[in-house]
């Protein structure tokens, strides 16, 4: 007996489209007749793929809405167009970015405009084949362009706050924005967070059925305990630990094991789970170590009692869920003020903080956390022990860390102060050096700012004589650097040949200093390298602290330098990628397990793959240098 396709039932149909891949059923089964054509198009099979296909969503799809509605509600199929045809796009801009250095930044920001919605193929390259051609260039670009995504997700966050400098919502989001810097390929972003919380509010209902019988002064003590009885609050030596970057980030507090954290993060953790349990808390932005003030509601004091008082020590309890179980009283409070100098005024530090102080204030911390960590000159490992984070290269997470500490006080700040561009040349220096893939992110949110800021203080925009205080001038200089054609380096005379001994891509150590370093530049008498800094070598770069202008070169066209100079990517130093060194101070390295393990990162920006057989990095910046 002979059978066909169209004898196979239409429910047997359906069962086999859902394990076929959605490209086949496009290319193949829905061309096969109208029956199957009807069949490879309905919407739930599309909404299947489209669940399945694809984990992240930009919010502008409102996947939630989708998917609660009726699927003949929705195109599925056009959705799930509509996403391949952008991770298509993200491909087809990678691979510009790889294979050309002209108009990466332009590029990078083609791929972060699509958001969350070329995640999943980002995080795919990021853990691409180690077999691949190009996989050290492909993983670092495509980290670069999600955590550029994952940046701007923070900023969004925090420019909301513009025009309401009194806000207490979103403390959960404003601080989780935070980790959205430091988060790389991890789990624990803002929506982790918001989840995470409501989850400990969900379990500590469960864990007291009895709790809305409780008045306000046992509801705000049960929780504390509950809290620090369950590690969530405080850290372990702190007389060690308190200084370390990972304590700054309320993701990071929430994930760990042992949950560490400052006293501003664990008061934003009792807050947050406070006010999910319908408790009325706040963040005090006390000195030194912030608190918390929980009320009473209307018409009742903290032990339940009906009262007319509106403010005072029946309606207000304070906490310190960082350090103790136990409240503490505002008398002690106020004592302590007065200890610190305060006579007057003290009852500002014993109201409510709105968020943008509080943001304000865990980049204060952040920033502390910095500068302690370049005062360990003499203990390195104690250094890398305080930047280190649950993924990441450590230097380049704290780098980022400041980087978030900057945005916040820009963006926290209200434009209608007269002193809002305080910190803006210092911002768009590190931005212009660093983070220029961020173009994209200072545009959108940064640039509206300042427009507003100078329409509202013209005679600011005079005193910024500097082009650094200037945005669109910043802007106008990071586009056209990206787009500038590079000098080629040629080994085109014998002299040149003789001069410059070692290539692209070698490995080597400091003669005097012992770091391990990537040759990614040189410059032989008459001719100029990379755009590089003004640093004799490595060692000075450092005690001058690493500034780096990406416009200028260190030799105009027609000088150079009298002896043989190379740039290098630096194990000491993950933050600055060009720093110079002479000849006579490289000694090659030809055993890779000398090399450590960050430098296989930051080579990709200048190196496909690692050839362990010579102890090389293949060249990706052939536009500069193609005889290396």
């Amino acid at each position: 007996m002979r059978c066909s396709l169209e004898d196979i039932p239409d429910e047997i149909v359906r069962h086999i489209l859902i394990y076929l891949s959605p490209e086949h059923t496009l290319l193949s089964v829905q061309r096969v007749s109208r029956r199957y054509h009807h069949l490879a198009n309905e919407p739930l099979l599309w909404r299947w793929h489209c669940v399945r296909s694809f984990r992240f969503w930009s919010p502008e799809h409102k996947l939630n809405e989708k998917l609660a509605a009726r699927a003949s509600s929705v195109d599925w199929k056009g959705l799930w167009v509509t996403r391949k045809q952008r991770n298509l796009k993200a491909a087809r801009l990678l691979d510009g970015i790889i294979n050309s250095t002209v108009h990466q930044v332009r590029r990078l920001k083609g791929i972060c405009e699509m958001g969350y919605d070329v995640k999943d193929f980002l995080l795919d390259q990021i853990h691409c084949d180690p077999s691949a051609e190009d996989v050290l260039a492909r993983r670092y670009y495509a980290t670069t362009a999600l955590d550029s995504i994952h940046r701007a997700v923070a900023v969004e966050i925090w420019s909301s706050y513009q025009g309401r400098p009194l806000s207490s919502e979103g403390l959960d989001r404003a601080l989780a924005a935070f980790d959205m810097f430091v988060l790389h390929d991890q789990e624990e972003d803002v929506d982790y967070v918001v989840r995470t919380l409501d989850d400990l509010a969900f379990q500590f209902k469960a864990e007291h059925p009895w709790f809305g019988s409780l008045s306000t002064r046992q509801k705000a003590l049960a929780l504390v305990r509950w809290l620090r009885a369950r590690n969530l609050t405080g850290m372990d030596h702190p007389e060690i630990n308190y200084r370390n970057l990972r304590n700054c980030f309320i993701g990071h507090a929430l994930s760990d094991q042992d949950h560490p954290s400052l006293p501003i993060i664990s008061s934003a953790i009792f807050t947050c789970v406070a006010e999910r349990l319908g408790l009325t808390a706040f963040c005090l932005a006390f000195p030194n170590h912030v608190h918390v003030a929980v009320y009473a509601p209307p018409g009742q004091d903290l032990d339940g009692q009906a009262t007319d008082e509106v403010d005072g020590e029946r309606k207000r309890m304070c906490l310190d869920p960082y350090g103790s179980d136990n409240e503490v009283t505002l008398g002690e409070l106020r004592r302590r003020l007065v200890e610190y100098g305060w006579s007057q005024g003290t009852d500002a530090f014993l109201a409510p903080s709105p968020v943008p102080i509080i943001v304000q204030r865990t980049g204060q911390n952040i920033r502390a956390t910095y500068d302690n960590v370049h005062n360990l000159t003499n203990n390195e490992h104690q250094a890398r022990e305080m930047k280190r984070l649950r993924s990441g290269l450590p230097g380049l997470n704290l780098d980022a860390a400041i980087y978030a500490s900057m945005w916040a006080e820009l963006l926290m700040t209200q434009t209608s102060n007269l002193h809002w561009d305080s910190t803006l040349a210092t911002f768009l220096q590190k931005f212009a050096l660093s983070w220029s893939e961020d173009l994209w992110i200072v545009e959108r949110y940064l640039l509206p700012l300042y427009n507003q800021y100078i329409a509202a203080n013209p005679h600011r925009l005079e005193q910024h004589h500097r082009s650094w205080q200037r945005v669109p001038d910043i802007l106008d200089m990071v586009a056209n650097f990206d787009g500038r054609m590079r000098d080629v380096n040629r080994r085109y005379t014998q002299d040149i040949v003789r001069r410059v001994r070692y290539r692209i891509g070698q490995v080597f150590q400091h003669r005097r200093y012992r770091y391990i370093g990537i040759i990614n530049g040189w410059a032989a008498p008459g001719h100029s390298c990379l755009p590089m800094p003004h640093y004799l070598d490595a060692q000075e770069a450092e005690e001058e602290g690493d500034v780096y202008d990406p416009t200028e070169s260190v030799h105009a066209a027609n000088m150079g330098p009298k002896r043989t100079y190379y740039t290098c990517l630096h194990s000491r130093k993950t933050t600055v990628d060009r720093l110079r060194v002479s000849q006579d101070n490289v000694v090659i390295v030809t055993d890779p397990i000398m090399i450590p393990p960050e430098l296989f990162f930051l080579a990709g920006k200048f190196f496909k793959r690692f050839d362990p057989e010579t102890c090389t990095f293949v060249s990706n910046i052939k536009d500069y240098y193609p005889d290396d």
